[in-house]
């Protein structure tokens, strides 16, 4: 009796314009699926030239030229892979197309959209999650944790994360909140805690150089800028407390993934009313699923299971491939 060759792993590509804030949560997905079945990843970004990227994806499908390898399932995340999915629909209709956000296109363009419960998003081939897909797991923690062991020793425990994003379409990270931050930071030292502090691409310019004047001034302060090795997931498995800005979502979501307390850092809202609008209900949504409140001063947090939405999409991500095949 010969012995069945085992079956070769789906080709899974990852699709984005390769910002990494973006192509991580489509990456996160892909790399929770291949927890559950055999899968090759491989990452395409979408280049478009910038009146093309301006287009609507409908215009920018009959417009641009893709060049997309051969792939079984193809997960898109940001407006410019909405376009290239559409376009791997059209040209070879047995590739399994997910598009993780809301589209803000018809969700039947795709075999299966993930979206953020806060979104809204309808539809029968729609999967909602609270927040996004993040590629945090606890080896991811654990190794990268390990990898920057050197620097964290230096730093006394209790410590505490300082995530730190910026400009939103909803948000903006004005004087007043910068100065909130500084003022948490500095009742977390004053408190004993060490310091684990990262700005984004998108903090402006005025509040970066304050971080950078307030670790220079201050022992026990590792600050991240974007320079050299990121620490992003080191700071997340070293600090006791996390806390977290809440212009984003997949910040907010992968601080929750740790299990650890987690508290949020005001900014100032762009909408007219001065409301957080649809962001409330996923606040409310981590408040009631992870504890997650306004910081004002505490320095712990009931306990919870981690938050590991990633997972629990990838089961029924695989539970539609297979009904579809």
């Amino acid at each position: 009796m010969t012995a069945q060759a085992a079956p070769q792993p789906l080709r899974c590509l990852v699709i984005s314009d390769g910002r990494r804030g973006i192509e991580n949560q489509a990456l996160g997905l892909a790399e929770s699926l291949a927890l559950l079945r055999p899968l090759t990843l491989r990452t395409h970004h979408i280049n478009h030239a910038k009146p093309l990227t301006a287009l609507p994806p409908k215009a920018q499908l009959r417009l641009a030229s893709f060049d997309l390898p051969a792939c079984d399932i193809a997960i898109g995340c940001g407006r410019q892979a909405i376009a290239a999915l559409m376009h791997l629909k059209r040209k070879r209709p047995d590739v399994f197309t997910a598009y993780v956000q809301d589209p803000r296109v018809a969700v039947d363009n795709f075999d299966l959209v993930i979206a953020p419960e806060h979104d809204g998003v309808q539809g029968a081939n729609v999967i909602s999650m609270i927040g996004s897909p993040n590629r945090v797991t606890d080896n991811k923690i654990i190794g990268e944790t390990l990898n920057f062991a050197e620097g964290l020793s230096t730093l006394p425990m209790p410590r505490a994360a300082l995530l730190i994003g910026g400009a939103s379409k909803t948000h903006i990270l004005d004087q007043d909140s910068h100065v909130s931050h500084l003022s948490a930071a500095e009742t977390l030292r004053a408190a004993g805690q060490s310091l684990l502090i990262t700005t984004s691409r998108r903090t402006p310019d005025f509040a970066a150089l304050a971080w950078k004047q307030f670790a220079s001034d201050h022992p026990n302060v590792w600050l991240h800028t974007g320079e050299g090795p990121n620490p992003y997931f080191a700071f997340l498995g070293g600090a006791d407390l996390i806390l977290v800005t809440e212009d984003s979502t997949n910040m907010l979501t992968e601080a929750c993934a740790t299990g650890k307390p987690v508290s949020r850092l005001p900014m100032a809202s762009k909408l007219k009313d001065g409301s957080h609008g649809k962001f409330q209900t996923l606040y409310d949504a981590l408040k009631t699923r992870c504890g997650v409140v306004t910081y004002a001063g505490q320095s712990n947090g009931s306990d919870y299971e981690p938050l590991n939405e990633t997972a629990r999409v990838a089961g029924l991500f695989w539970e539609r491939y297979g009904a579809r095949s």
